[in-house]
């Protein structure tokens, strides 16, 4: 159905590119075409273990690494100083042999002289690096932590890792794992920061106004009277910076009514008090229900209008003493 030779494969820039690319190097075909071989180091990987707020806000750290580099005494050349290097008799000082495949040819770095072009005798290599050109180097790496990082992120720093083992191409990259500590106060789940606040029994009923722990410092809280246990309240761009953004996550207080474990007997019957009030319940006391009942209706009407007054300022004094 139409087409020549080679229909169909058009996304492909041809045989020569597909046999370069399953060689790993260069490919030359019966008219002579090849294309150049590429030296490129390799990445090399670190990990850095940062603590919660560190993470939150940012922070420079060093790190120490352990890269391939150019020997210093030879600069690389592999040869004492003053020797000179032998052109290779293989490849000619070109780098590269041609090996023949069918009626094709493969171009691929010279396995005499690994690609160099040239080799040292045993006597003028460099005593570093025993001709090798290269060594491992310890070094302390700066690495700038961006605000908002988390566990699992990578860091890249450029031309940080290990230089090609043959040839002059350039250096690969660093990468840094990062590992966040977890906090004893926050829990973090991507950019929003969660925080279980503990709010008074007092406070609950009749609201009030709480100090707050934030990543940016304590802030006052407003409690709405009447709050429940497990009740969410939501702090706006309260949370972590959002990674190489100017936005911010949340904060949420999750909210635990702190119930007292012990109770004076004043306490006690305000409870109770209130219990009653609540419940439709009698009074547990027959001695006080007795003379409520022989103050006449007009007194007792006047102490049930203010029993929310009364209770509320009992409660406030038992929310003082709570808090002290």
């Amino acid at each position: 159905m139409g087409g020549g030779p080679g229909a169909g494969f058009s996304g492909f820039g041809g045989m020569d590119d597909i046999l370069s690319q399953m060689f790993g190097g260069a490919f030359s075909g019966r008219g002579g075409h090849s294309h150049g071989f590429t030296s490129q180091g390799e990445d090399i990987e670190a990990s850095i273990t940062l603590s919660f707020m560190e993470a939150v806000n940012g922070v420079q750290k060093t790190i120490t690494i352990t890269p391939v580099v150019h020997c210093e005494p030879c600069g690389g050349q592999g040869a004492k100083k003053g020797a000179k290097r032998k052109t290779c008799r293989t490849c000619r000082g070109t780098g590269q042999a041609m090996f023949k495949m069918g009626g094709f040819h493969v171009q691929q770095p010279c396995p005499e002289c690994s690609g160099e072009g040239s080799s040292i005798s045993s006597k003028d290599k460099c005593s570093a690096c025993q001709g090798r050109g290269r060594v491992r180097e310890r070094k302390t790496v700066p690495i700038d932590i961006p605000a908002g990082c988390d566990s699992g992120m990578r860091v890249k720093i450029s031309d940080m890792g290990d230089v090609p083992a043959d040839g002059h191409g350039p250096a690969g990259d660093l990468y840094v794992k990062v590992r966040v500590l977890p906090s004893k106060t926050f829990r973090r789940k991507g950019s929003d920061i969660y925080y279980d606040l503990q709010v008074p029994l007092t406070t609950a009923i009749l609201g009030g106004t709480l100090r707050v722990p934030t990543v940016d410092g304590d802030v006052e809280v407003n409690i709405k009277p009447g709050v429940q246990p497990g009740d969410e309240l939501r702090l706006r761009t309260k949370g972590v910076r959002k990674v190489n953004s100017t936005g911010r996550g949340d904060q949420y207080l999750n909210l635990n009514v702190k119930l007292p474990t012990e109770l004076t007997s004043k306490q006690r019957e305000l409870v109770e008090q209130l219990d009653a009030e609540l419940t439709g319940k009698p009074r547990s006391d027959p001695a006080k229900e007795s003379t409520e009942s022989t103050d006449g209706s007009e007194q007792g009407t006047k102490e049930k209008d203010g029993f929310f007054s009364r209770i509320k300022k009992d409660f406030e004094n038992f929310k003082k003493h709570d808090d002290k």
